[in-house]
């Protein structure tokens, strides 16, 4: 269950970027949290494209921009709007 609203343990964002990366490190430097990627700022699932290598990549990217490194957990949903899209569960 995705929430529905953000929160001092929730963040929505809509693509996967350094902003995405910035709330990650502040949720493993206070008491843990979660940042959902396809969600807009109020709530709206909109889902991002995936590659082959998109998730790999941002993984990656993430251990290598963070000190100390974070592998963080990624659960995918499919979502199908239009087409079918994916939400990014990343904790």
């Amino acid at each position: 269950m995705i929430p529905n609203k953000e929160s001092d343990k929730v963040e929505f964002k809509t693509t996967l970027n350094d902003e995405a990366i910035i709330s990650l490190v502040a949720f493993s430097n206070a008491k843990g949290g979660t940042v959902y990627v396809g969600v807009s700022d109020n709530g709206k699932i909109i889902g991002v494209d995936l590659g082959k290598e998109t998730l790999p990549k941002f993984v990656n990217e993430i251990k290598n921009k963070t000190i100390p490194f974070i592998v963080p957990e990624v659960e995918i949903i499919d979502y199908k709007n239009d087409k079918i899209k994916h939400l990014l569960i990343i904790n």
